[in-house]
């Protein structure tokens, strides 16, 4: 059954994220392989080294974030649009393009998630706090921009011109 409101671009845009965290899983196995039995696994707020563990760690973020780009998915293609949770009351006939303007904000959180996930897992590898922090503040700063953004489209396209 085509959803109206889920364009070609969202599913472009879901589909590079899942390849983002594939490629994320596939380089936290071989990191978990190649790499010494204890590397660092935590950085402090300067990117200085404070803790130590197994490569597996690097594993544990693309899982999550597999999960969590799982669920936005389910929503996304399983849920009733009705059912969503949309930051305004829409007006009738505005229904398509309200959805539409959610499913873009889900589609680019779930990319938005993939690339840090990727990102992370490269600098974590690279044993680079200094890094992490810097993705870390990028990813909250464009996460918080798509969500404003979604809303305020949403508000947008909810009123009758």
């Amino acid at each position: 059954m085509a959803k109206s409101y889920i364009t070609k671009k969202h599913c472009v845009i879901e589909v590079l994220s899942y390849v983002c965290l594939v490629a994320s899983i596939i380089i936290a196995i071989v990191g978990m392989a190649i790499l010494p039995d204890e590397i660092a696994t935590h950085f402090d707020g300067a990117g200085n080294i404070d803790g130590y563990g197994s490569p597996g760690v690097l594993l544990m973020l693309p899982l999550i974030m597999l999960f969590s780009n799982g669920v936005m998915s389910m929503v996304l293609h399983l849920m009733s649009p009705e059912a969503w949770n949309t930051p305004c009351k829409i007006e009738p006939g505005r229904e398509v393009l309200v959805y539409r303007d959610v499913s873009s904000m889900i589609t680019w959180m779930e990319l938005e998630f993939g690339v840090f996930t990727l990102a992370m897992t490269i600098a974590s590898w690279q044993q680079n706090g200094k890094l992490l922090m810097i993705e870390t503040i990028v990813f909250m700063v464009l996460l918080t921009v798509v969500v404003v953004y979604g809303i305020v489209a949403c508000i947008i396209h909810s009123k009758r011109r």
